[in-house]
């Protein structure tokens, strides 16, 4: 079928080409429609539930809220776990769903199943579904800052950084308007001080002597003005408190970017949210005889707009309005009421204070300005933000919806904030705080870079071997028409561009060439073996012939060597969770890039060689002149085409499409003639290396089968060495600290530990920007409670700016004008990297430089450093933010806590975990602070009171109940009616609150009930309806596997587990164990498809067990560079193991291929009558197709180096995934080259062996 395929493309090779070229241009459309991301989205497929209990403790959430909603969502079809936090005034509940499930399909399962337990709920406790988003759903965040102002350019002034001038916002040059940087505001300039020696930041200029400074090194980290350059005029300060920015951040930017594509949700942070308090003066009550509860719903009934329908005066209709909103103004009024106003304030508190709320004996209304204080305030705050430690501010978070583009929807957020920027007062701006896009553009970046490295390297090898411009570019032509095609396939199934979906076309780029290397050097060699027997006498054949038969020969076999590698990715589809979202992309891709590799050479390629491997494209009988001409148009037609027409999104690369049109054009026109593989040096040279070496291995044939075994025992030393790992840390290009305090911090604290920590960070001259964060954004995806303090750390791009290490070279103790050409070559000095950074490291002479988790050594905090994606996924799919966690499930708090502090003690003192353990901690279940009011049920029964009207009063009093809200334009902020700080911030206090009862009476609260302090749960967390107690652990210098192997020892022998209890080992450890115990069961499996598709092949067990020894051969390579480049075995590890073993069959089989074409030539042309005929005929098969083999080989080989040395962004990942396949290419090659000859030479002259005794008995 395949053969008459090709034959089939080569009769219609114009029709073939026509269609080639559609889907090249498919391609390029697709390139700029597919979407973009850093790396897949990890997350589980989830839905989150959070339901506000206003005032309620942690204990009371999971009792009446969070203990209904998970044990109802257990019930939810295709639900994996269920996930509940319980912490002061909100719950959460995360439903995680199993792989493959639809999001909106598992968002209205749990409607369904909401709306059974709804009523069960009490009052007040309403849960709302939570975005459409996943983990990795935070792309962008930004802070509303604000600072001194030019005040004749209150829209700001642009810089000119090269030339350090300023312009007014209307007048800058157009010629340089790109490299402009707008300024709204300024700040006040900070400068740290760097020890020169040591490299060891001392600190800001406030903290370091006079005396020190001469000696030290400074750098600027924040430029500041206090005059306008422009203007030379005072700065003017902003007149902008944090209410009015929170209000600017909820009410202008939040409703405007939430319309945006792509977007979900725009969390906001940070700030103070408006809030009308009315603080009632509870003697002032009693005196008049009204109670809490009569305020309130005076308050509730004194807000309010309503119709009265429509009524016809003069025929013309009139609607009616009801206008008693608070704020609105009276008949005849005439101030300024805009709801952004302070007077529009100013008319809110007034209206309060005129409510009436009772009256007295004769009939004098008593106001509510008679009996409590009403003034503007905060609301409580559970989330507050810090700025590069210089204190709060008000803070957005971009949640990008589900299956969206990030790329894009960044671009329209920033487009966006850029334009509602204009509106905001002047002294406000709007500062990046992480930016998502900027890790994808250097992850596309790294991976497009070295997809275009591997195609230039390809090309390069493919001219040096056939030595004619024309075959190798029909060779190359397969990578990027493969790659266009592999990019349209990709945008057609919704797969995202990202360092995965580009990895698997940069593994697969130097195997695709090999099927159109091996076609064309198969031309090649028909050609001249055609050439050679014309010359002795024998009849010509057309051209199309012998270059049907060449592709024909070798089209069947290799489009099953590519298929064997596309089964041999087959593991990769079925991993599941995290380690399948991962790799399934670059799976699919690398099937897709193979796949079209295997298409384009049984249907384009052919057609190509017929047309371009010739010594000249131009018919002979065509003049000289003719050939100018035609070559003119087509070099100047097709350059000029390219300059003229509109190129949309590839504009910018318009100049290097025309060049390599004129390139690609010279190419084709010129006069090129055909080199034999004779008169090819390459060729020559490789033969005469190879044959001593050939000669020494069949001399010698069972000492080189003994070597080989040995190789392979040897081997089992470095695979005994190598660690485990799920998956090697992505740098995304910023940090996120996340340590960990008791708990029961209160919002002051928490404050104040942000801005500590982020003055200390910040002073690092590598830090670009700190956003600290404490507790809650309002958002589902944030359940972090106030002691959680999360630090997003933002790098310098610019490693220049980062402190350099001296790297110790051969000639570093040369004089400088030796040394100094050499540095060009051998650079002395590199950037610290972000380890140093984190950590530290060591200068030459013992000294120390610390680093940021040094800096950062607080008491009563537990440092924990991380990357913000991979916390996202971490902490929304198994719950734990560091490597390695542990979870213990039971029905008591107490015994959690104890037994996990256990852990952390045994973790930290044992000898075997103590080295390697950076930190570990235990969240306190019992650590929370509360005052408990036990009501006396017979003296409330006494009065006649019941349970709900205590509670009720106790939650107005001291919790403030917001009892109504105002509207102002677009705005809405609550009224709370409380009793006075004063009043209940002690235990006698609370006592003395008044409870109403019947006939107008008030008891004290401490007569009614016993308030004492009490310790309990801060937070509860549960995982599936079963309370759990998590230890998170960091660790360093070992790998996760051998870790948890050491760790699970310790605690065995130390922390003996409750009855009724249950240990699980979590964090990344989770995946690595699930990823091995199906790679397990399924690599035996695709072993055997590779096996049956082999044998499809050849028809010969024997042919398929000689193809697999190419198997363990490989691996000997692969180990001992593994190895040497100290690579724990980790999923990216194994999934370019599981490519090496599909591209050992490819090279295995080609090789077999060659010998048993060589064997059958000779035995057709009658000269296998010996052992000596078979000898020639192994060494023709061999050594007279070295050249096709050996560019296979080198080609990949070539292709895969610029992974390893590629650096940025997925460079880690893509450097794993190469590693196997460089190191078993080497040892797999020269062993097939030395070993099959061998085993070939050894099994066929046994098979042979009666044959020609018989034969030389007949001949006497």
């Amino acid at each position: 079928m395949i053969a008459r395929l090709i034959r089939l493309c080569i009769h219609h090779r114009s029709l073939v080409l026509l269609l080639c070229g559609f889907v090249v241009a498919s391609g390029l459309w697709a390139v700029g429609q597919t979407k973009v991301d850093a790396i897949p989205d990890l997350s589980d497929v989830q839905v989150i539930l959070r339901t506000p209990f206003a005032g309620q403790a942690p204990q009371i959430v999971e009792d009446q809220v969070t203990y209904p909603l998970t044990t109802a969502m257990l019930a939810v079809p295709q639900a994996a776990v269920v996930r509940g936090y319980s912490m002061f005034g909100v719950s959460f509940v995360y439903v995680l769903f199993e792989d493959g499930t639809d999001l909106y399909w598992a968002r209205s399962r749990v409607l369904e199943q909401l709306s059974t337990v709804s009523n069960k709920l009490p009052p007040g406790a309403r849960p709302q579904i939570g975005p459409d988003a996943t983990g990795v759903g935070w792309v962008y965040q930004y802070v509303l800052q604000t600072g001194p102002y030019c005040k004749n350019h209150p829209q700001g002034i642009v810089h000119d950084p090269v030339e350090d001038r300023w312009y007014a916002s209307l007048d800058q040059p157009d010629d340089i308007r790109s490299r402009l940087v707008h300024h709204r505001i300024f700040q006040k300039s900070k400068t740290v001080y760097v020890d020169p020696q040591t490299q060891r930041v001392v600190g800001l200029l406030t903290d370091v002597a006079e005396a020190e400074r001469p000696r030290l090194k400074t750098v600027v980290l924040q430029q500041g003005l206090e005059r306008c350059p422009i203007e030379n005029t005072p700065l003017v300060e902003p007149n902008v408190d944090l209410a009015q920015l929170r209000g600017l951040q909820d009410w202008y930017l939040r409703v405007d970017l939430t319309t945006l594509p792509g977007v979900s949700e725009l969390a906001s942070i940070g700030g103070f949210v408006k809030q009308y308090q009315v603080v009632v003066d509870p003697d002032k009550l009693l005196a008049y005889g009204i109670s809490i509860h009569d305020v309130q719903d005076k308050v509730k009934r004194s807000n309010g707009d309503t119709g009265g329908g429509t009524i016809e005066i003069g025929e013309r209709e009139f609607m009616v309005r009801s206008l008693g909103y608070l704020g609105t103004p009276n008949s005849g009024d005439t101030p300024e009421t805009s709801p952004h106003t302070r007077d529009f304030t100013a008319r809110v508190l007034s209206d309060l204070g005129l409510i009436a709320v009772g009256t007295t004996m004769s009939g004098t209304p008593i106001r509510l300005r008679d009996v409590a204080d009403i003034r503007l305030g905060p609301d409580m705050r559970r989330g507050l933000t810090d700025w590069n430690g210089d204190g709060d501010v008000v803070g957005g978070i971009v949640v990008m919806r589900f299956g969206e583009n990030a790329n894009a929807a960044i671009a329209h957020v920033k487009k966006r904030l850029k334009e509602l920027e204009v509106g905001l007062p002047p002294g406000v701006a709007i500062d990046v705080a992480y930016d998502r896009s900027d890790l994808i553009q250097r992850s596309i970046a790294t991976l497009t870079n070295t997809l275009v490295e591997e195609i230039a390297v390809v090309s390069v090898v493919c001219m040096l071997f056939l030595l004619h411009a024309r075959s190798a570019l029909v060779a190359v032509f397969v990578l990027p028409t493969g790659v266009l095609l592999s990019l349209l396939l990709m945008h057609l199934l919704g797969i995202n561009a990202n360092i995965m979906s580009l990895g698997g076309i940069a593994l697969a780029i130097g195997v695709m060439v090999d099927s159109s290397i091996v076609m064309v050097e198969n031309a090649h060699k028909h050609l001249e073996w055609e050439a050679k027997r014309v010359s002795g006498g024998g009849p010509p054949r057309t051209r199309i012939d012998v270059i049907t038969d060449a592709a024909v020969e070798l089209g069947p076999s290799l489009f099953f060597s590519l298929l064997i590698i596309t089964v041999s990715f087959l593991p990769v589809f079925v991993l599941g969770e995290q380690s399948g979202k991962l790799f399934r992309p670059l799976a699919w891709t690398k099937t897709f890039a193979m796949a079209s590799a295997a298409l384009l050479a049984v249907t384009v390629i052919p057609a190509l060689m017929l047309a371009l491997v010739r010594d000249d494209v131009f018919a002979t009988h065509r003049s000289r002149r003719f050939r100018w001409v035609l070559s003119a148009i087509m070099v100047g037609g097709g350059a000029l085409g390219f300059a003229v027409m509109p190129l949309g999104s590839f504009a910018d690369w318009r100049w290097v499409m025309v060049g390599v049109w004129v390139v690609l054009s010279a190419i084709v026109l010129r006069r090129q003639r055909l080199v034999g593989e004779e008169q090819n040096p390459i060729s020559r040279w490789l033969e005469a290396a190879y044959n001593p070496a050939f000669r020494l291995v069949m001399r010698h044939r069972a000492a080189t089968l003994v070597g080989c075994l040995l190789l392979m025992a040897v081997t089992v030393y470095p695979l005994s060495q190598l660690g485990s790992e799920f998956m090697p840390p992505l740098e995304e290009g910023d940090l996120l600290y996340m340590p960990t305090t008791d708990p029961g911090l209160s919002v002051g604290k928490a404050g104040e530990l942000l801005q500590q920590t982020g003055r200390l960070i910040r002073q690092f001259p590598e830090v670009e920007t700190v956003l600290g964060k404490a507790g809650q954004a309002e958002t589902a995806t944030d359940p972090a409670p106030m002691s959680m303090l999360e630090t997003t750390i933002r790098l310098k791009r610019d490693k220049s700016l980062w402190r350099t290490r001296e790297i110790p070279r051969w000639f570093s103790g040369w004089p400088s004008w030796l040394s100094a050409p050499l540095a060009w070559v051998w650079p002395q000095h590199r950037p610290i990297t972000v380890d140093e950074l984190l950590y530290g490291y060591d200068m030459p002479g013992g000294i120390r430089v610390p680093g940021l988790n040094d800096a950062v050594q607080i008491p009563g905090l537990t440092n924990a450093w991380t990357m913000p994606i991979r916390t996202r996924i971490d902490m929304l799919s198994t719950g734990i933010r560091t490597p390695v966690g542990i979870k213990i499930m039971g029905p008591d708090l107490k015994v959690l806590d104890d037994t996990a502090q256990q852990m952390v003690l045994a973790l930290k003192t044992a000898p075997e975990t103590s080295g390697y353990t950076t930190s570990a901690f235990a969240e306190k279940n019992l650590g929370g602070s509360f005052v408990d009011i036990q009501i006396d049920r017979q003296e409330i029964a006494r009065l006649g009171l019941t349970v709900e009207d205590v509670n009720d009063t106790v939650a107005m009093a001291l919790g403030g109940m917001a009892v109504t809200e105002t509207v102002e334009g677009l705005e809405r902020y609550p009224v709370s009616i409380r009793y006075p700080h004063e009043l209940r911030d002690n235990l006698p206090a609370l006592k003395a609150i008044l409870v109403p009862v019947e006939h107008g009476r008030q008891i004290p609260l401490g007569q009614l009930a016993k308030i004492e302090l009490a310790d309990g749960p801060p937070m509860i967390k549960s995982e599936n309806a079963r309370w759990t107690s998590w230890v998170y652990v960091d660790i360093q210098g070992m790998d996760i596997g051998r870790y948890v192997d050491l760790a699970k020892e310790v605690i065995k022998r130390q922390v003996p587990t409750p009855m009724g209890y249950t240990v699980v080992w979590s964090g990344q450890y989770e995946y690595l164990v699930k990823a091995k115990e199906r790679l397990q069961i399924v690599i035996p499996v695709v072993l055997v498809m590779i096996v049956m598709l082999l044998y499809g092949a050849t028809r010969s067990w024997l042919r398929v067990g000689i193809v697999m020894l190419a198997v363990p051969f490989s691996l000997i390579g692969a180990i001992w560079f593994l190895y040497a480049l100290d690579y724990n075995l980790s999923l990216a590890v194994g999934v370019g193991l599981i490519a090496l073993a599909g591209l050992d069959a490819e090279t295995g089989l080609v090789m077999l291929l060659y010998l048993e074409n060589s064997f059958e030539r000779f035995s057709r042309e009658g000269k296998m009558r010996n052992a000596q005929d078979l000898w020639m005929a192994v060494h023709d098969g061999a050594a007279k197709r070295l050249r096709p083999k050996t560019m296979m080989v080198i080609t990949t080989f070539v292709g895969l180096v610029p992974l390893l040395w590629a650096m940025g962004a997925g460079a880690d990942t893509m450097r794993r995934l190469a590693a196997p396949l460089i190191g078993g290419l080497g040892t797999s090659f020269l062993l097939e080259l030395l070993i099959y000859p061998v085993l070939y030479y050894t099994i066929k002259k046994k098979m042979l062996d009666e044959q020609w005794q018989a034969n030389s008995v007949r001949s006497r």
